[in-house]
């Protein structure tokens, strides 16, 4: 899917009200807590085995399999050229993925337009999107509970062509850890589609809707259960509808991705604070023997000056044998995504992996806050010096109260 179409916010400024942000997080919990009890039952009850009487296999992926319920008996719709459709669609997929808990969830958070960015980049789960407003937002006590307004959209095969238009959705996404009845630690993530007067239709797109509700658990070392329910409204003929239902069954299977991509944002910030540190400090000039295996390595011809051989976290000289690439992302200032191909040895591949998650989430809300107080600083210090000391005092300004909340 394509990773360009992100936009700061396609319906302009959205503000909620106190009441409004307590229905919206009265709406997670109870998502949370109703899929939960058929989590539980499906664990312990059903034995985490699929009816196939009740639910028909769409897709598979590796551990993972999509569903679609059989001869449901919800209640039925109309779409919007009004024809009849006799019931929603109800997804089901089950699977594993490899990884930790706190990988998945890692990967799994994204409450900014860059988190979305890089987490599309790695999981390929949407085509276009934008951060609404943030409910709440992940801190050092919870690192991985967050709670967005969102839009996106999903790219429909066939909308090329002008026969069909893409899908796309307002909804809250919410993210965290909970527990189940018996006390183990899981994972959910909640996308649930809400409106409110500003989120108006977009032109060449169908608004849908969808309330899907996922929750991840540590069944082994290194293994992760993936179970996620979700039933959608796709708006269309029996046709278009199978379209839409085929593209969010894709989206689900993304989910196997989710523990990659908290891996590669742990590369990413162990990256980002070994050049920091090599500003300060400046990077060694490491003897030509390979960290890894210990075999000399030659400078190639026209490389004196580069450091292409070295480990871009300890500055060691890897052989070409030794070379481990992967291929990070990175969002710049100007929201612009960037993908380059980084090498590491060894030692520090597994090390930042294996490192844990809940830390590198907590370190990176810290160095968001400190980098949030020196922009505040900078923009005071600004406006101070544009003041001349000939200029009349100004009054100090009111604050500006949106629907409850104080703007400063």
């Amino acid at each position: 899917m394509v990773k360009d179409r992100f936009t700061a916010n396609p319906f302009g400024g959205l503000a909620l009200s106190a009441a409004d942000s307590s229905n919206l997080l009265d709406i997670v919990n109870t998502i949370v807590h109703t899929s939960l009890e058929r989590y539980e039952n499906f664990w312990t009850i059903e034995k985490a085995k699929v009816n196939t009487d009740k639910w028909k296999l769409i897709k598979s992926r590796e551990n993972t399999h999509v569903f679609i319920e059989q001869h449901s008996q919800r209640t039925s719709s109309h779409n919007q050229s009004g024809e009849y459709i006799d019931e929603l669609p109800s997804l089901l997929s089950v699977g594993t993925t490899s990884g930790t808990l706190e990988d998945v969830m890692l990967g799994v958070v994204n409450p900014t337009l860059e988190s979305m960015r890089v987490k599309a980049s790695y999981v390929n789960d949407l085509s276009a999107a934008a951060v609404l407003l943030n409910v709440i937002m992940p801190n050092q006590v919870d690192p991985f509970r967050s709670v967005v307004v969102k839009w996106m959209e999903l790219d429909i095969p066939l909308q090329s062509t002008g026969l069909v238009h893409n899908r796309d959705y307002i909804y809250v996404e919410a993210t965290g850890i909970t527990e189940t009845f018996d006390g183990e630690r899981i994972g959910f993530h909640v996308l649930h589609s809400v409106n409110f007067p500003e989120t108006h239709s977009l032109p060449n797109r169908v608004r849908a809707n969808m309330s899907i509700c996922g929750f991840f658990r540590q069944v082994r070392p290194n293994l992760v259960s993936v179970y996620v329910t979700g039933i959608m409204d796709p708006v269309g003929n029996e046709r278009v509808r199978g379209l839409v239902v085929s593209n969010m069954a894709s989206a689900l299977l993304s989910t196997l991705k989710y523990a990659h991509c908290g891996q590669m944002k742990k590369l990413a910030w162990a990256l980002g604070t070994a050049y920091s540190k090599s500003k300060v400090v400046g990077a060694p000039d490491p003897e030509r023997v390979c960290v890894t295996c210990r075999k000399t390595v030659s400078r190639r011809v026209g490389d004196f000056g580069k450091n292409s051989d070295a480990c871009k976290l300890c500055f060691g000289i890897i052989c070409s044998t030794c070379k481990l690439q992967r291929k990070l992302s990175f969002v710049g200032s100007d929201l612009r995504l960037e993908q380059r191909k980084v090498a590491f040895c060894a030692v520090c591949m597994n090390n930042t992996i294996r490192e844990d998650a809940c830390k590198v989430a907590r370190r990176q809300i810290r160095s968001d806050i400190r980098a949030s107080k020196a922009s505040r600083k900078m923009s005071v210090f600004s406006d101070l010096s544009t003041v001349s000391s000939d200029d009349p005092p100004r009054e100090p300004e009111e604050p500006r109260v949106s629907y409850g909340f104080v703007i400063f």
